[in-house]
């Protein structure tokens, strides 16, 4: 122990001097300064004293008062006592028109508000209710085209002239082409009848024609309109199927019934 505490002091010796000389300062430091405050309180205390004896001295020197400095004091006292009435009743006065004027502003804001309330009130109006039945927005649906209606089935138009004939002659043609029309005779059939009276009648002819399939297409009953004076014998009908074109056009299958005599 001895071997290791040598070691600290031969390697650490400064330090060690320089704490200690430390130590030795503050403490000096410290009692120089305790002396001064001692010294202080001393001289402190033997002032106050002489201060208290002057006093002492100067309550025994003063006299008695003399009976005019009485009255004096007492004039003195009584100013004193109105300045100090002439100023308290001011004052008095002042607490008053201040509180005088608090009112009149409390009654003008009061006033003010109620104003303003009414202001209010004739300002704000009701909200007005959303009317119940908003506008309809009519939503127009697109109109589609109108079906097409076909011509109804049956005989639509038929009309028959006369040419250099007698009007006889016209109505015993009318009743063979009565007979095809109602299914009783063939195109053919009615070729040969026709050709066969007018040979009967001695009448000139060129050419008969007879035909039942004449395939037309109309969208409405067509109109025939024959007069005389033309062929020798002139036949013209419409027969419609009562069914709609097959590639749905707006027509109606058809056929036109044809019987010339030339």
């Amino acid at each position: 122990m001895k071997e290791k505490f040598e070691k600290f002091l031969k390697v650490h010796w400064k330090l060690i001097v320089g704490v200690m000389a430390l130590v030795l300062v503050t403490s000096g430091i410290l009692l120089f300064q305790d002396l001064e405050a001692k010294e202080k309180l001393v001289t402190i205390a033997e002032d106050t004293n002489s201060e208290d004896v002057v006093k002492n001295e100067e309550s025994q020197v003063t006299e008695v008062p003399d009976e005019e400095t009485k009255v004096s004091m007492s004039e003195t006292s009584k100013e004193e006592t109105k300045k100090t009435t002439d100023i308290v009743e001011p004052t008095s006065k002042v607490e008053d028109t201040i509180e005088e004027n608090e009112a009149t502003t409390k009654n003008t804001e009061t006033k003010s508000e109620e104003k303003d309330t009414t202001v209010n009130t004739e300002v704000v109006k009701p909200t007005e209710k959303p009317d119940s039945n908003p506008e309809t927005t009519v939503t127009e649906t697109p109109t589609t085209a109108a079906k097409y209606v076909p011509i109804s089935e049956g005989w639509k138009a038929t009309d028959s002239a006369k040419g250099d004939i007698t009007s006889a002659q016209k109505a015993d043609i009318d009743a063979l082409i009565e007979t095809w029309r109602a299914g009783a005779l063939t195109d053919a059939e009615l070729k040969g009848q026709i050709i066969s009276y007018l040979e009967e009648q001695n009448i000139d002819y060129m050419e008969v024609s007879v035909t039942s399939k004449g395939y037309a297409l109309f969208d409405k009953v067509p109109e025939i309109d024959l007069r005389d004076g033309g062929n020798l014998y002139s036949f013209v009908g419409t027969y419609s199927t009562g069914k709609q074109n097959p590639d749905e056009t707006n027509k109606t299958v058809c056929y036109n019934w044809s019987a010339f005599v030339f």
